[in-house]
């Protein structure tokens, strides 16, 4: 769950609010018109949101490589030709 705050909250109170997600832990969506455009999450959420995204990034590394060794590769003069290079 996370809290919201309008924009212009947010610019008149971001030292308190920074201290708040940084202490407390809490998230925060940030409002502009309406709508979320951005979120302060404590720096604990930033690392796993990190670790997340690099082991998504190491299984779609390793999909690749299956394909390759299962489907061979292409040449560099193939590739620029299918790209119009």
């Amino acid at each position: 769950m996370h809290d919201t705050l309008r924009i212009a909250e947010l610019q008149a109170n971001v030292t308190a609010i920074a201290g708040r997600v940084q202490s407390a832990g809490t998230r925060i969506a940030v409002q502009k018109r309406g709508k979320i455009v951005a979120a302060l999450v404590p720096p604990s959420d930033l690392e796993m949101l990190e670790a997340l995204e690099d082991r998504l990034d190491l299984l779609d590394a390793l999909d690749a490589l299956a394909d390759y060794r299962e489907n061979g590769g292409s040449s560099l003069e193939d590739l620029k030709r299918d790209l119009g290079v």
